[in-house]
């Protein structure tokens, strides 16, 4: 499946879930960075590439990991960045689209809520580590999932960290089941329009405070979250996944929670 285009590259990967602005990071705010999901190992993004460097990267300790990886390959001139995957391949060797490269691990730079993935940059390769200054990323806005109806959801798993939501009620489709509206909100303090500068969610009008050169529109997320009438830390809602993540209140798998945006 494309879902983005990098110059005249296009990333490819499998039907899972992906991201490009429900991180904190500042690459994804830039517009310049992608979070794939993959179901247990990563997956070369592109037709081909060559592994020329791998790194042991200290992090913080968001959650009790004190490292990570940094891998490099060179890709039709450019360099492209991963992070949060163990390698199993080694350097001087060539990766094609859909190989293995590594093993998706837990990083010091997640939140505690934050699921394993692959974290892909295309760079040039004089400017390979930085977070800032990467090529921009022009994601592939498609109509992917069912879009929620109303404000009421089903819990329909809980873990540790979060919950999984489904909507009760959809209509129409779009690249999450927010519509064209991505990110997490409010916890990441920022949200994404694919499709423009203005979106409705939940009765409420987003409006972008800056439109990035890809032409996705980026606002503030200066609102609280409520489930069921307390305030949750926030939802995280993704491209190519059904489900809506609640980060806080204590409900049980079956039960309904609507969600209301203040």
């Amino acid at each position: 499946m494309k879902i983005a285009r990098i110059n005249d590259l296009w990333l490819e990967i499998p039907n899972v879930r992906y991201s490009f602005f429900d991180t904190p990071y500042v690459p994804h705010k830039l517009g310049t960075a992608v979070d794939v999901y993959f179901e247990e190992k990563a997956l070369f993004p592109f037709e081909e590439g060559r592994l020329v460097e791998i790194r042991r990267i200290r992090t913080p300790r968001y959650i009790p990991v004190s490292d990570d990886y940094l891998l490099i390959f060179e890709v039709s001139g450019f360099c492209l960045k991963v992070l949060h995957v163990e390698p199993e391949l080694k350097i001087g060797e060539k990766a094609f689209l859909g190989d293995e490269i590594g093993s998706l691990r837990l990083s010091g730079f997640f939140s505690p809520w934050s699921d394993k993935h692959a974290h892909f940059e295309l760079r040039r390769c004089e400017d390979r580590y930085r977070a800032r200054g990467g090529l921009t990323i022009f994601p592939e806005v498609r109509a992917l999932l069912p879009v929620v109806e109303g404000k009421e959801f089903e819990v329909v798993e809980k873990t540790t960290r979060y919950l999984w939501l489904r909507p009760l009620k959809t209509k129409g489709k779009g690249m999450t089941p927010f519509g064209n509206i991505e990110g997490g909100l409010p916890h990441y303090r920022y949200g994404a329009i694919f499709n423009g500068g203005k979106a409705e969610l939940f009765g409420k009008t987003l409006e972008a405070s800056e439109v990035l050169s890809n032409g996705v529109g980026i606002f503030k997320a200066s609102f609280e979250v409520f489930a069921n009438g307390s305030r949750v830390k926030g939802v995280g809602v993704y491209c190519n996944e059904r489900r809506v993540k609640l980060i806080g209140g204590d409900f049980e798998v079956g039960e309904v929670v609507e969600i209301r945006i203040v």
